[in-house]
Protein backbone atom coordinates (compact mmCIF):
# COMPACT_ATOMS: atom_id res chain seq x y z
CA UNK A 1 0.00 0.00 0.00
CA UNK A 2 1.50 3.60 -1.25
CA UNK A 3 2.29 6.30 1.85
CA UNK A 4 -0.28 8.87 2.33
CA UNK A 5 1.40 12.27 2.19
CA UNK A 6 1.45 13.91 5.80
CA UNK A 7 0.36 16.70 4.38
CA UNK A 8 -1.63 17.24 0.69
CA UNK A 9 -1.87 21.17 -0.50
CA UNK A 10 -4.20 22.56 -2.93
CA UNK A 11 -3.06 25.08 -6.33
CA UNK A 12 -3.34 28.52 -4.53
CA UNK A 13 -1.61 27.60 -1.27
CA UNK A 14 0.92 30.01 -0.02
CA UNK A 15 3.46 27.66 1.63
CA UNK A 16 6.73 28.04 3.39
CA UNK A 17 9.92 25.98 4.07
CA UNK A 18 9.96 23.77 7.45
CA UNK A 19 12.71 24.78 9.65
CA UNK A 20 15.66 22.56 8.98
CA UNK A 21 14.55 21.38 5.27
CA UNK A 22 17.05 20.11 2.82
CA UNK A 23 16.45 23.60 0.74
CA UNK A 24 17.13 25.78 3.72
CA UNK A 25 20.29 24.15 4.54
CA UNK A 26 21.92 22.30 1.80
CA UNK A 27 20.46 23.39 -1.23
CA UNK A 28 23.44 25.50 -2.36
CA UNK A 29 24.99 22.67 -4.58
CA UNK A 30 21.55 22.12 -6.36
CA UNK A 31 20.74 25.70 -7.27
CA UNK A 32 22.53 27.79 -10.23
CA UNK A 33 23.82 31.03 -8.15
CA UNK A 34 25.05 29.06 -5.56
CA UNK A 35 22.47 30.05 -3.02
CA UNK A 36 20.09 28.22 -0.78
CA UNK A 37 16.75 29.20 -0.19
CA UNK A 38 15.80 31.83 2.54
CA UNK A 39 13.58 30.39 5.16
CA UNK A 40 11.38 33.78 4.88
CA UNK A 41 11.04 32.50 1.11
CA UNK A 42 7.26 31.43 0.08
CA UNK A 43 6.19 28.81 -2.65
CA UNK A 44 2.68 29.02 -4.13
CA UNK A 45 1.58 25.75 -5.37
CA UNK A 46 0.71 25.93 -9.35
CA UNK A 47 0.27 22.32 -9.98
CA UNK A 48 -0.61 19.28 -8.14
CA UNK A 49 -0.76 15.37 -8.96
CA UNK A 50 -3.67 14.14 -9.46
CA UNK A 51 -3.17 10.92 -6.94
CA UNK A 52 -4.25 11.08 -3.51
CA UNK A 53 -1.51 9.19 -2.05
CA UNK A 54 0.97 11.35 -3.77
CA UNK A 55 3.64 13.89 -1.84
CA UNK A 56 4.59 15.84 -4.70
CA UNK A 57 3.32 18.90 -6.43
CA UNK A 58 4.65 21.94 -8.50
CA UNK A 59 5.28 25.20 -7.03
CA UNK A 60 6.59 28.35 -7.85
CA UNK A 61 9.13 30.48 -5.64
CA UNK A 62 7.56 34.08 -5.26
CA UNK A 63 11.13 35.84 -4.70
CA UNK A 64 12.52 34.40 -7.60
CA UNK A 65 9.90 32.76 -9.55
CA UNK A 66 11.36 29.47 -10.16
CA UNK A 67 9.09 26.62 -10.69
CA UNK A 68 10.06 23.30 -9.40
CA UNK A 69 8.59 20.01 -8.12
CA UNK A 70 8.85 19.85 -4.58
CA UNK A 71 7.72 17.08 -1.92
CA UNK A 72 5.44 18.16 0.60
CA UNK A 73 7.48 17.07 3.43
CA UNK A 74 9.63 20.17 3.12
CA UNK A 75 6.23 22.96 3.61
CA UNK A 76 3.90 24.32 6.18
CA UNK A 77 1.00 25.52 5.23
CA UNK A 78 0.63 29.57 5.53
CA UNK A 79 -2.37 30.14 3.74
CA UNK A 80 -4.96 28.33 2.01
CA UNK A 81 -7.64 29.15 -0.71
Amino acid sequence: MPAVASQAFKVGDLLKFKEGSWWVTRSAGFRNDGKPYSPDSLVLVTRQDSRPESSFFYGRVCSDDEEHLWTCEEFELVSSV
